[in-house]
This record gives C-alpha cells, sequence and structure tokens, in this order.
C-alpha cells in the first residue's frame, strides 16, 4: 500500500520554510541570526530559505534578516498547507473516507486536506472527480477510478479552476462533495481564492450531500470569498 508518508519527502524544505514563515507572521521582522537561535537551522540553510521565499513573494529580504510581503498569508502554497497540521488531517479524512460507499461517485476539492484521503480510498469500488492533478496521480497508482476536471492550473495551490473546470463538474451528479477550506466562522466557510472558491460551489451544488472537513486550526479564520454552509453540509474534525 502507497501510504501519503512516502510523498512528504518533498516537503520537507517547505516544512522547514513553513517554520520559518510562521515565525515572521508572529514577529514581522526578523533576523537569520534570530530565525537560526529559534529553530536551530543553520545560516547558511536559512539563507538559502529566504533567498527562494522571496522568489516567490513571500518575503522581502532585508539587512541581515526579512520581512513578510502583505500578500504572503492569502495564497500559501499547497505545498507548505500540506505540511501543517498533518495528523489532525489523517484522522479527519479517516472519519470522512468511512462515510464513501461502494459504488459511489464522489467530488475532493484541491485542498491539502482532502489530499490525505487518498490512502483511506484504496480498495473501494468508488469514482472521484477532482480539481487536483497531483490527487489523480496517487489515486491511479492506487487503482482508484478518477477523473480530473481539467481547467486553468493555479500554480502555488496546484488546482484546476475556471469555466472548464466548472463546466465539467456541472456535467456529473455526484453522491458526495468532501472539501475543505482556508477559515470558518458564524458556520459559514472562507476561502482566499475567487476561482477556488467558485469550482467547491458547483461541486456541492451537483451532489447530495457536502461535508466540509475542517481541523481547529480554521476556526475563527476569515477571508473574502464565502462557502455558504446549508443544511446538505456536514462538518467533519478531528476530535
Amino acid at each position: 500500500m502507497i501510504e501519503i508518508d512516502c510523498f512528504l519527502e518533498e516537503y520537507m524544505k517547505n516544512r522547514r520554510q513553513n517554520d520559518i514563515l510562521r515565525l515572521l507572521r508572529d514577529a514581522g521582522e526578523m533576523t537569520v541570526k534570530e530565525i537560526c537561535g529559534t529553530l536551530f537551522y543553520s545560516p547558511a540553510t536559512v539563507r538559502r530559505d529566504l533567498t527562494e521565499l522571496e522568489q516567490k513573494g513571500m518575503l522581502k529580504r532585508t539587512f541581515g534578516g526579512a520581512v513578510l510581503t502583505e500578500t504572503y498569508a492569502e495564497q500559501l502554497p499547497l505545498a507548505l498547507r500540506a505540511a501543517t497540521h498533518i495528523p489532525e488531517k489523517k484522522r479527519i479524512c479517516a472519519k470522512a473516507a468511512r462515510l464513501v460507499r461502494e459504488g459511489e461517485t464522489i467530488f475532493l476539492d484541491a485542498s491539502s486536506t482532502t489530499y490525505f484521503m487518498a490512502p483511506y480510498l484504496k480498495g473501494k469500488d468508488v469514482t472521484v472527480i477532482t480539481n487536483n492533478p497531483l490527487l489523480c496521480v496517487v489515486l491511479s497508482e492506487m487503482k482508484v477510478k478518477n477523473f480530473c476536471t481539467g481547467g486553468e492550473m493555479l500554480t502555488e495551490s496546484v488546482a484546476l479552476v475556471g469555466s472548464d473546470a466548472e463546466a465539467f463538474v456541472r456535467g456529473i451528479r455526484a453522491h458526495k462533495c468532501f472539501f475543505s477550506a482556508r477559515g470558518v466562522r458564524d458556520d459559514e466557510a472562507f476561502d482566499s481564492s475567487k476561482p477556488e472558491r467558485d469550482i467547491k460551489i458547483a461541486m456541492l451544488e451537483r451532489s447530495e450531500r457536502g461535508y466540509f472537513l475542517c481541523d481547529s486550526s480554521k476556526i475563527g479564520q476569515s477571508y473574502p470569498y464565502c462557502i455558504p454552509c446549508s443544511d446538505k453540509i456536514e462538518r467533519i474534525d478531528e476530535k
């Protein structure tokens, strides 16, 4: 069985960079020396990471350190999101997979959480529709029947979106939709990307039931684009 852990090796650098970004988010600005003293990475490693993160537009180098850019938090790359709250995401996905019945067609969005559902679907007679091309590869290796929506690729989030992706989704009738979002407040889910929000809404509209995979880090967080949570949407957490 191909476990999701084997895919996490490629995220090790991103996990380190995520640590740096979180420090900067809390402190605003830090020197290389301060980052090394907190995270116990070498100065050379930290400098390389800061240079790469600056090239991605997530921070700005300063004399001897770095400061976050204003737009960093709005579009955190999939690799960085996938490397956070892993135990919680696995517990949530194990619970979610138990709701999938043989012969069903399900939607999985391109969130970092739904990516962790793949191992729990192996051996099930299901059809998965997703806008996450990486998830399609993993599911195919596990012999799980799947279709990719096509559409425009969002590089940072590795999500397929746009009119073509939404048209594909609207041509499907699914039993269930499993999705996540960047935050939840007052029984509404929120995303930082309008194109990703729009395809999630399309998936929910074409499903009999929706399931919001929500770890505790999302509670109380709000972003510009709302995903209304109707009575047919149930929240699944790690508890």
